[in-house]
């Protein structure tokens, strides 16, 4: 298994480490990896309309990133030094373009974890998601911005069948494999209208303690009342599928899974499933 833990902000760092830690607890031995890209360009004048920055302006921009990588680098060596049990982890130092870079290295990754956005990010944050969620099409965790004893001892599947699922699943599937309780919540037009996944008789004939936790749809939010759910059952990691947007930030802060992800309080394991051309 390799991972791959994405620093792109100080505040945020600690929490995506912790998300590191948890997956490297869980899964046992793997292969783990930081990675810092450092944008070459200042993105406030991305576009020919901005013009260019004079030298005083390139000189606040070059130091900005500087200071932000040192500290970024310190973090993730206290916490390499810290981390119990012991991890070999490396630290990777990119210069460039985030998308392409963050894409790049999220491609040969099984897991890459990320932190969570929000409005007030720069653009980096957005391409750092879009690397790793679009164009690698990897398998992404969003790291909670709050402490969480554990990650996946007791995950909760968001089940809705879809190929996008099936891929955070297969993603997912060591971690459920060594989970305590696994929790599948499934929302319902009507009492029984979903089949149970076979996943769970998958998982119990494993050993791994299985609950469905179905409720009927009503016309609120439905990731507000999964995101209810799962905490209700005690998860510590959600599972679901990633929808298919052209953009991560449309799809964050105005698509269908805005509430779960604007207001989770879970790690979120997800996939995205990449646009099938004709």
């Amino acid at each position: 298994m390799r991972l791959l833990a994405v620093l792109d902000r100080v505040d945020t760092a600690p929490f995506t480490l912790e998300a590191l830690a948890g997956l490297l607890n869980r899964l046992g031995p793997a292969q783990s990896r930081i990675l810092h890209v450092a944008p070459s360009r200042d993105p406030d004048y991305l576009s020919p309309d901005e013009g260019m920055p004079d030298a005083a302006e390139h000189a606040r921009f070059e130091h900005t990133v500087s200071a932000q990588t040192d500290t970024l680098r310190q973090i993730a060596q206290e916490w390499t030094q810290a981390v119990i049990p012991h991890r070999d982890t490396a630290w990777t130092e990119r210069v460039g373009d985030t998308r392409t870079l963050v894409a790049r290295e999220a491609a040969g990754a099984d897991i890459t974890v990320l932190s969570r956005p929000s409005p007030q990010d720069n653009a980096a944050v957005a391409e750092a998601f879009a690397g790793a969620l679009y164009d690698a099409g990897a398998a992404v965790l969003i790291a909670p911005l709050e402490h969480y004893a554990t990650l996946g001892l007791r995950p909760v599947v968001a089940w809705h069948p879809s190929h996008t699922l099936d891929l955070a699943l297969q993603a997912a599937r060591p971690i459920l494999e060594r989970a305590s309780h696994v929790t599948f919540v499934i929302g319902e037009n009507a009492p029984m209208e979903v089949p149970d996944p076979p996943l769970g008789a998958e998982l119990a004939r494993q050993g791994v303690a299985v609950h469905m936790d179905r409720f009927l749809l009503d016309t609120g939010d439905i990731g507000e009342q999964v995101r209810q759910h799962a905490l209700s059952a005690g998860g510590d990691l959600l599972v679901m599928g990633a929808y298919t947007r052209p953009h991560f930030i449309e799809w964050l802060f105005g698509g269908p899974t805005q509430d779960i992800l604007a207001h989770g309080t879970l790690p979120i394991l997800t996939r995205h499933a990449p646009l099938v051309r004709l």
